[in-house]
């Protein structure tokens, strides 16, 4: 039942990341974003099929997998509220996307305006959905959610 429970919280948060995310992404995130992508049409997919959307879905719903069975982990050790948990366990899962995006701009030649727009997203992608979970987790978990620390 607790995976259950855990994949219904993964799935909730991945709605959270793409219905609300986007309403902040596309004021101030995607036009940069998207124009760098533009920029190196050799660089970037920009005509995704069916299967390049599903992939794409199933990566990301693999990466908020991780992120959130890192905090479910790390949850009886992370001191402050759920919210407070969530931030500091998405926190580092953001600090390491944010690490490879900077070494792959280190080593490719494309303009790299593309991975600082891209971090910048994931800062907000990460605080959103780290919220979210804070505030979800107990609520789906029940009973199988970590104590918090005492």
């Amino acid at each position: 039942m607790t995976f259950i429970r855990f994949l219904v919280l993964v799935v909730l948060l991945n709605l959270i990341r793409y219905i609300v995310t986007p309403l902040l992404e596309t004021p101030f995130i995607f036009p940069r974003l998207f124009a760098a992508m533009e920029a190196s049409p050799e660089y970037f997919n920009q005509t995704f099929t069916t299967w390049d959307w599903i992939t794409s879905y199933a990566y990301n719903f693999v990466m908020w997998g991780c992120a959130t069975w890192l905090f479910h982990m790390l949850r009886p050790v992370l001191k402050g509220g759920d919210v407070t948990a969530s931030f500091k366990a998405f926190g580092l899962v953001w600090l390491l996307f944010a690490s490879v995006s900077a070494i792959y701009m280190n080593h490719y030649s494309h303009p790299g305006n593309f991975y600082g727009w891209n971090i910048l997203d994931a800062l907000l992608a990460f605080g959103l959905v780290a919220l979210a979970n804070g505030i979800l987790y107990r609520r789906v978990m029940g009973t199988a959610a970590a104590p918090a620390p005492a």
